[in-house]
């Protein structure tokens, strides 16, 4: 008992002090594209491509940009709260990235 009262407190001092229990704020995400969703993007050349974090294990599929962009990203580390997207519909349409070596 005295230990899940210990894990709730844990669980919500970290809500309270803003923790990043996703790592959305660090550093780690690459763009990556995603053949298991080919044939998925709504518009006319645009491919599907997915935000990883392989060091929290994290991953949104729910993008999608020009193979030119995606090339240009590739294997350069961002933070995913960097993403410029259209969030109008999905996929999301990736409109920029701020990527770490830039800052």
């Amino acid at each position: 008992m005295r230990f899940l009262k210990i894990m709730v407190a844990l669980i919500a001092a970290a809500f309270l002090t803003g923790c990043d229990l996703e790592g959305k704020k660090d550093c780690d995400w690459t763009l990556e594209p995603e053949t298991s969703l080919i044939g998925t993007a709504t518009e006319p050349g645009m491919i599907p491509v997915c935000a990883r974090n392989r060091v929290k294990n994290k991953q949104d599929c729910r993008f999608q940009t020009t193979m030119d962009f995606a090339k240009s990203a590739w294997n350069r580390k961002f933070k995913f709260v960097d993403i410029k997207a259209d969030m109008r519909k999905l996929p999301r349409i990736i409109t920029d990235i701020k990527f770490c070596s830039e800052k």
